[in-house]
């Protein structure tokens, strides 16, 4: 166990959710981007969930509301 309490195995749950749940969102249309660039649901995965992970999630709305984009961006310390 880790210093969160998370062990190896949820932080793996996790992973597998989200990247089910990002594949499912491409599906339907939605665009993932990675620090501005286009990215598949495996690199947004890998780079967003992991311990102590610099990278915040965005969700952007289109005119009718629905999610159109997530972009996952580094998060920096000023």
């Amino acid at each position: 166990m880790n210093e969160k309490g998370n062990t190896a195995e949820e932080l793996n749950a996790v992973k597998e959710n989200m990247l089910l749940q990002l594949e499912q969102m491409r599906q339907s249309g939605v665009a993932l981007f990675v620090d501005g660039r286009s990215a598949l649901p495996g690199e947004a995965v890998s780079k967003a969930v992991r311990e102590n992970s610099p990278y915040m999630a965005d969700y952007v709305l289109g005119a009718s509301g629905m999610i159109e984009q997530v972009r996952f961006d580094r998060v920096t310390r000023w």
